[in-house]
């Protein structure tokens, strides 16, 4: 058989997931099955169920197996949050099986289901057609801050070649949708506030639009942080034109997964993980959260409980506290990896059931750090990089602890002037991970820090977005991983991993893009090899 690449794949995979859809949706299975070489028209009740599989699939790395495969195994470690169990994977070691798994995922369900909308939608439904390019940026930034150079403009066009795109110019392309998203929804809801489209079917919303224009706007905001390294000007307008909208701004505009569809193997990913006790709490988590006494830390992680004995003083001391574990550990460092803490009481759990728990896609604290970020280097945020910095933290502690937490106690955290402390990492006693505190300070390099330590703390358990972030900012200042099995990172030199390789699947079955695609890249098709707004020096 003529091997067929991932991407090829995707228009054989929309027709099949049309089809599903539609059968599961009606029972005039027959007006589906007359022409298997063309999308079919689909009723809105259709779209909404192929929306569906679109945020399903487009969450992946949320839900089911792939947060494993993705999640688990890469940004939640990359990014400082957790320790993985395994010895190779915390030593810069890629198991590319599996992240082929999640770009499989991606290309051949999310992105195919979002074309199907794209093309039903287009002139009949315009709404519907601006709301799924919304998702379509969100789902092709996440993918491009992982692989870089992608297929954009014609993913899912079901050519024999698809033709592959630079970063920036992915970029530039979720730029130009988004804004083409906001000029047609806005005074569509300005006439009909109650505007709704794919009702149930979204899953994140539920169909309200004003949502996805709050959604879109702090979506194009993080973009244009993101490049602000690399292309100031443009980075400062795209800012300035998302702030002058409706944003993400509290609590309730949150992008939450609440209820769980029924489609097979559905469920929340840090659940499962948290069950394995696959990963633990980092020390760098450890060291920011003890420090700071910081009232998030009950929710994030859980106490240490007696599960196991070892011969270990040290260890054993752990039992009934906080815990992190060190990165990057040898397999003779580690003793029991059940005596550090695992993910907090809301994940694990015996009356925990995961298909039951929400699933936090977005926040609103995110913005305010965002702000605050761009007020910091001079853009028009409408206010001070401090008021953006302080509103942030009190957002994201809000969301944690609910509205009734009281007031006096988030200001308290805010003018707190203490500092993190140093982890109780058996045998390697690090110090403090930094010595900045919560406090907002005079300068202006610790301001910055402290923006990034913030928002690193607020964008738990996104670690897809943090690793991302981490990599443009090298902050906030996690401890390095103590070794690396991966001859391509060289921890000494203060390397980390940059990005994921290709899969194989790709480079066989359109070697000319994916030669192309490295050229876009500039550099080898390594893990090493930083994408094009990752300028900062770190030995790579």
């Amino acid at each position: 058989m003529k091997h067929l690449n991932i991407i090829k794949r995707e228009k054989l995979f929309s027709l099949i997931w049309i089809c599903i859809v539609c059968f599961a949706c009606t029972d005039q299975f027959e007006k589906y099955n007359l022409n298997k070489t063309q999308l079919m028209e689909i009723t809105d009740k259709e779209l909404a169920g192929l929306f569906t599989r679109a945020q399903i699939s487009g969450n992946c790395l949320l839900t089911s197996d792939q947060y494993s495969r993705g999640k688990s195994n890469i940004s939640d470690h990359f990014s400082g949050y957790t320790v993985i169990g395994g010895v190779d994977r915390e030593q810069n070691v890629l198991h590319l099986s599996h992240e082929q798994s999640v770009f499989k995922t991606f290309y051949s369900q999310s992105i195919p289901a979002i074309v199907a909308i794209l093309n039903n939608t287009v002139d009949e439904n315009p709404t519907a057609y601006h709301v799924a390019m919304i998702w379509k940026g969100y789902v092709m930034h996440r993918m491009a801050d992982a692989w870089g150079p992608l297929p954009y403009t014609e993913a899912g066009n079901g050519k024999d070649v698809i033709p592959y795109e630079s970063v920036k110019d992915i970029y530039y392309n979720i730029f130009r949708d988004l804004t083409a998203a906001v000029d047609y929804l806005t005074p569509e809801v300005s006439r009909n506030p109650g505007l709704n489209v794919f009702g149930a079917g979204d899953i994140l919303y539920n169909g309200e639009v004003i949502q996805w224009i709050k959604f879109a706007n702090t979506m194009r905001l993080r973009l244009a942080c993101r490049i602000s390294n690399v292309d100031p000007e443009k980075a400062k307008t795209e800012a300035e034109a998302a702030v002058k909208g409706v944003m993400m701004e509290n609590n309730e505009d949150n992008a939450m997964i609440m209820d769980l569809p029924s489609f097979n193997g559905v469920q929340n990913g840090m659940c499962r993980i948290g069950g394995w006790h696959q990963n633990s709490m980092s020390t760098s988590m450890e060291s920011v959260l003890k420090g700071y006494q910081d009232p998030r830390l009950q929710e994030y992680f859980s106490v240490v409980k007696q599960e196991t004995t070892v011969d270990q003083p040290e260890i054993m001391a752990n039992i009934g506290g906080y815990h992190g574990l060190t990165s990057g550990f040898t397999a003779e460092d580690i003793v029991a990896f059940k005596l550090y803490s695992n993910f907090g009481p809301r994940w694990v759990g015996e009356n925990v059931v995961s298909t039951e728990v929400p699933i936090n896609v977005s926040n609103a604290a995110e913005t305010w750090f965002l702000k605050a970020e761009g007020a910091w280097r001079g853009w028009n945020m409408g206010g001070t990089a401090q008021s953006f910095y302080e509103k942030g933290i009190e957002v994201s502690i809000r969301q944690w602890r609910g509205a009734s937490f009281p007031a006096s106690q988030i200001q308290d955290y805010i003018n707190s002037l203490a500092t993190p402390v140093a982890p109780d990492n058996h045998p390697y006693y690090d110090p403090p991970m930094t010595d900045i505190p919560v406090k907002y300070t005079s300068n202006s390099e610790k301001q910055y820090e402290q923006i990034m330590t913030q928002k690193w703390l607020a964008l738990f358990p996104d670690s897809w977005e943090a690793w991302t972030e981490y990599r443009r900012t090298r902050l906030p200042k996690i401890y390095p991983k103590k070794n690396s099995m991966n001859p391509n990172i060289d921890v000494s030199r203060g390397m980390i991993v940059t990005r994921l390789p290709y899969p194989d699947d790709e480079k066989t079955g359109q070697p000319d893009e994916i030669a192309k695609a490295v050229t876009l890249l500039g550099g080898p098709d390594l893990e090493s090899t930083p994408l094009w707004w990752d300028v900062n020096p770190n030995g790579n």
